[in-house]
């Protein structure tokens, strides 16, 4: 079914109701909220607390930036909304199939515990349930669709997370 335009040889991207930052961010906004007005337990205090958090989020920002430029090497672009043309099973890929959003999680887990914020952590947890429900779900049952059995193998050696 067309719309009457040239546009046959499109194909269509993937449909989320928003971005994946948002969908990530606003459990782990809230977990913030409720550290900074009704729950302050922690988690590591001091410097310890510091130095780990600051490395899970060094690292989970190595590993975007990794993916970013492992994406873009293959033609493709991190954009979930933009049609994949080529799936990408090397560099960060060949570890986890969610690369970005295994960023995402370290860089919000080691900003909890930097910050001392055991609210903060266990939202982190809600933030990965509601990108599972509402973005990877849906990725994956979009990239079963474009690439069949490449895919199903892939997903079946590979984890989702870390």
């Amino acid at each position: 079914m067309t719309d009457g335009s040239n546009n046959e040889h499109e194909k269509p991207g993937l449909e989320l109701p928003t971005l994946p930052p948002v969908i990530f961010g606003v459990p782990v906004m809230i977990g913030v909220l409720i550290h900074v007005f009704v729950w302050r337990s922690a988690i590591i205090g001091g410097t310890t607390g510091i130095v780990i958090g600051s490395i899970m989020v060094a690292i989970g920002l190595g590993v975007i930036y990794w993916t970013w430029t492992t994406m873009t090497a293959h033609g493709e672009h991190p954009e979930p909304g933009e049609p994949t043309e080529t799936l990408i099973m090397t560099g960060p890929f060949k570890r986890t199939r969610n690369p970005i959003y295994s960023g995402f999680l370290l860089i919000a887990a080691g900003l909890a515990i930097g910050l001392n914020a055991m609210a903060m952590l266990i939202s982190v947890f809600f933030g990965v349930a509601a990108l599972t429900v509402l973005v990877i779900r849906r990725e994956e049952a979009y990239l079963e669709r474009e690439f069949g059995e490449i895919y199903t193998k892939y997903a079946s050696r590979t984890g989702r997370w870390l």
